[in-house]
């Protein structure tokens, strides 16, 4: 009985520091992001790394545009 009660309330403190956590970040104004959102910002992180090491770099698409200017 002692053992399970011993889960029961580590599981409770998790949980409870979890909520503070998620209290503190919404109290910063910041939100969840989805998950198409993080890798769109992954491979474009990437290809920007890629394209600024390259000296020799000729990417003229309208993505390559965007890119620059911010826009999705």
């Amino acid at each position: 009985m002692v053992f399970w009660a011993a889960v029961v309330g580590v599981v409770v403190v998790l949980l409870a520091i979890s909520w503070r956590m998620d209290r503190a970040v919404r109290r910063r104004g910041s939100g969840v992001t989805h998950s198409g959102d993080i890798s769109y910002q992954v491979r474009e992180g990437r290809r920007d790394a890629e394209i600024l090491g390259n000296p020799y770099n000729q990417d003229v698409s309208w993505s390559s545009w965007s890119r620059r200017n911010g826009r999705r």
